[in-house]
Parts: structure tokens; C-alpha cells; sequence
């Protein structure tokens, strides 16, 4: 077991070498980008990387306020789902009754890869293997679809 102040050292190690490992890759759209914490440019839409003691999980996550607009976001992705599931090559996980951390309603589309262990560094390089294609693949999607996102949004 971990103090809390070592499980966070361990956890800021974890994400930094992801960072490293992930600066192989340049964005679809040519600009450099700080994988760990994407940047989509459209306000309450999220790419986030997780990960835990039993799981990593990557995501998308609609967090606006408004219902209404959430929404709006959602049925956006619904519209594209077949190109979204083709560029990641696999179906991801909708759940339109999810929270965040904040206690906020939020839309998610999620990966899950469960049985790795963020605090095992044996893990690592799986955890990395399963975040690395499927962030790439979002990348490429966002860079081709983000200006309907951004129409929406004005």
C-alpha cells in the first residue's frame, strides 16, 4: 500500500511517461498536441484518459450544463457513430446517465480495459499499448469532424 503522497509521485510518474511515450506522434492536423490532456478546442467536450488501480479507460465526455445542448453534442456523434466506430475500429460504450467527478450529469462514450493497475509498473506498457491507437484514433477523427462540433457550439 501507498502513502497518498507516493501514490500521487507514482501517478505524476505515470502520466509524464505517457507523455513521453505518446511524443512519437504528431496530431492529424500537423500541430503538436499534449496527448494527456487533449485539447478538442470546443467548451464542455473532453477527451479524458483515466486510469486506476483495476482499470484504464479512455473517453469521450459531453459535460455542458444544458441539457438541451448536451444533447445537441450527443446526437452530433450518433450522426457520425459509424465513422467514430471505424476510426477507432472497435464499439466503444455510450452512457447518456453518467457523472462526473464534480457530481455533474454528463453524456460518455468510453473504452474500458479492466485488470491493469496504474500503481504496477509492470502494467504500464499494457496500459500505454491500449491508450496509445485509440487516442491517435480520436485525433484523426476529431481533425476530420471538429467544425460540426464547433458549429454547434457558437
Amino acid at each position: 500500500m501507498y502513502s497518498k503522497e507516493e501514490a500521487r509521485e507514482l501517478k505524476s510518474l505515470f502520466w509524464t511517461s505517457f507523455g513521453k511515450y505518446m511524443g512519437k506522434h504528431q496530431s492529424a492536423s500537423g500541430s503538436k498536441v499534449k496527448w494527456v490532456n487533449y485539447k478538442t478546442g470546443v467548451n464542455d467536450i473532453y477527451f479524458r484518459l483515466k486510469c486506476d488501480s483495476k482499470h484504464a479507460m479512455i473517453s469521450i465526455e459531453i459535460q455542458h450544463k444544458d441539457e438541451g445542448i448536451r444533447t445537441l453534442f450527443f446526437e452530433q456523434f450518433q450522426e457520425l457513430q459509424k465513422l467514430l466506430t471505424n476510426s477507432l475500429g472497435e464499439e466503444w460504450e455510450w452512457n447518456q446517465d453518467a457523472y462526473a467527478e464534480s457530481g455533474q450529469r454528463i453524456i460518455s462514450y468510453s473504452k474500458t480495459r479492466n485488470g491493469v493497475n496504474i500503481f504496477r509498473k509492470d502494467d504500464w506498457q499494457e496500459i500505454f499499448d491500449f491508450f496509445e491507437p485509440r487516442l491517435v484514433a480520436l485525433d484523426i477523427f476529431w481533425s476530420e469532424f471538429n467544425e460540426l462540433f464547433f458549429a454547434l457550439a457558437k
